[in-house]
């Protein structure tokens, strides 16, 4: 067995116990999800996805810091969700200027691939992130694109498991839209 497909495995299966226990506001699901990321630095840097690996490190640091936004006195309590004004999410738009800036800067680097479409999903999934990180109520408006941009890029560079993973997280992510929104 390669160590890619290791990688990817281990990342996907550590995946699906991170979404299911997001969805569910478990704050358990951190340490999976912080895991997770960290395998998938490794497999995107073999994979010439520079600006994904460079995502998944910073998944890997708000893996910690949503594990301490998270933390109640005890790991089968449910957290509490915010919500935000919808002007708040206005801000997303200063992601477009960013992700083309991203995508040149990547461009100019040896072996790279698809620069723009990696540094759109890279910029989107911080702002996603955070805002899951920050239990806001919006974090899924972002995931259900995010995952199904990442189903293509993952698929056109042959990540089949994770591309299957991004199939499973979109869906997860419908699911997940519908039950923070209660």
């Amino acid at each position: 067995m390669s160590i890619d497909i290791l990688l990817e495995w281990s990342a996907t299966l550590l995946g699906l116990l991170f979404i299911y226990g997001l969805i569910e506001r478990k704050v358990w699901a951190w340490p999976f999800g912080t895991l997770s990321s960290a395998l998938s630095v490794a497999l995107f840097l073999r994979a010439g996805l520079y600006a994904e690996s460079g995502l998944y490190f910073v998944y890997v640091l708000m893996g910690f810091y949503g594990w301490s936004q998270w933390y109640v006195r005890s790991s089968s309590e449910r957290v509490a969700l915010v919500s935000l004004p919808i002007k708040f999410q206005y801000l997303a738009l200063l992601g477009i200027p960013a992700a083309l800036g991203l995508g040149y800067a990547l461009n100019t680097l040896p072996g790279v691939s698809y620069a723009y479409f990696d540094a759109f999903t890279t910029v989107f999934g911080l702002w996603a992130t955070w805002q899951e990180a920050k239990r806001i109520r919006t974090a899924f408006h972002y995931w259900i694109p995010l995952n199904i941009a990442s189903v293509i890029l993952y698929g056109i560079k042959g990540l089949w498991v994770y591309a299957a993973l991004m199939v499973i997280y979109s869906a997860m992510s419908v699911v997940g839209f519908i039950r923070w929104r209660k």
